[in-house]
């Protein structure tokens, strides 16, 4: 008797629709990938313009503590090491962010050398609180005031769309304070960016004669009928638009970004400058050349201007107390949707701000659970 494989349908072809796409057709199960853009790779998506490999959703750098992740990822792609580094403007000098002994001798003037002699001046600028609420209250009993307001306060103001007092402290993770001189933005294990760009390895994800893919498609046009053919449903796209909004809208940040080519060798002296000022409408430059080894000798470069907005293609959940309220209805009613087989994942399905590991590490969780 021949056994029928699982039909299964994902919704998104981004990092963890291509994820679980892959892991299942593995397993022998036959998937259908739908994506309503015309390219794959989500927000991932990067393609060579003017020679130069350029991101078309803003920088995506990987990094990671998990060795399965890595080790899966390593199937798809070969990895440069490349070490994220950040600095921040702040009128006519920049800064090394995040904060650490660096950044206080560059804002400050100073010339502190050690862990404790840092430990011991934020003490003086740190504003005492007794409840940490928001993400404004752990980085003034933190940092301080004048720390707060020059770095992170505009930023997160522009980033978010709202008041860092009204933002969660799960945000702080993202803004770590370190007490000794390392530049380096993240300091996972693995750090690395894939040869080729990130479009490249989500098409050897989903190169499986098991996987079928399907871009500029809609899944909400999708009849009735045509969703009773799969085992499982697999949605990657905002939670709150699958049901409706029967709940109220979840928030969202999207992005605007403008490019331009510039005749010159590089812009700036780093691949992304914030600029935490208000009277400046974006949050940060971004020079691609710098991602990209194969195009240090052209002599020009592509940079991309970030300007956050309340509207447009979903980017980031804004972590806030209302939120949480109108998220939790709609996790208990996908809860209850697992049991006839129709799950959600990634950052949208999830409404978590997943970093692109996270994401892999979940779908993989997934694909377990379910394969």
């Amino acid at each position: 008797m021949t056994v029928m494989a699982d039909r299964v349908l994902i919704v998104g072809a981004g990092l963890t629709g291509a994820t679980l796409a892959n892991l299942l057709a593995n397993k022998g199960q036959r998937v259908l990938v739908l994506d309503k853009r015309s390219h794959l790779a989500g927000n991932c998506y990067d393609q060579v313009q003017e020679q130069i490999l350029v991101s078309r959703y803003g920088a995506h750098l990987f990094h990671t503590n998990s060795r399965a992740v890595w080790q899966f990822l390593h199937q798809f792609a070969d990895w440069r090491s490349y070490q994220h580094q950040v600095l921040t403007k702040i009128n006519d000098q920049t800064v090394t962010l995040p904060v650490n002994i660096n950044t206080i001798n560059q804002l400050f003037g100073l010339k502190l050398k050690t862990a404790k002699e840092m430990r011991h001046f934020l003490s003086k600028q740190a504003i005492h609180l007794d409840k940490i609420e928001s993400l404004a209250d752990y980085l003034l009993s933190n940092v301080g005031q004048v720390i707060y307001q020059k770095i992170f306060y505009g930023y997160s103001r522009k980033q978010w769309g709202i008041d860092p007092a009204y933002l969660d402290t799960s945000l702080s993770s993202r803004l770590p304070i370190r007490y000794n001189f390392d530049n380096r933005y993240f300091t996972d294990r693995y750090q690395a960016l894939p040869v080729g760009g990130y479009s490249r390895m989500v098409k050897k994800m989903l190169q499986h004669k098991q996987i079928e893919v399907k871009l500029k498609t809609d899944y909400f046009k999708l009849s009735k009928a045509k969703l009773k053919d799969f085992d499982k449903v697999i949605y990657t796209g905002p939670i709150d638009q699958y049901f409706a909004y029967r709940h109220g809208r979840l928030e969202y940040r999207s992005l605007k970004f403008e490019f331009s080519k510039i005749d010159c060798e590089y812009y700036q002296n780093n691949s992304v400058i914030n600029y935490p000022d208000l009277s400046v409408p974006y949050t940060r430059i971004i020079e691609f050349k710098y991602f990209d080894p194969s195009a240090q000798a052209t002599k020009h470069t592509i940079i991309a201007r970030e300007y956050p907005k309340s509207k447009g293609e979903p980017y980031y959940p804004v972590p806030r107390a209302r939120n949480s309220q109108v998220l939790a209805k709609y996790l208990a009613e996908a809860k209850e949707l697992a049991k006839s087989g129709v799950y959600f994942a990634g950052r949208l399905g999830t409404y978590r701000y997943l970093n692109m590991d996270q994401a892999v590490a979940e779908a993989m969780k997934l694909a377990e659970k379910i394969g």
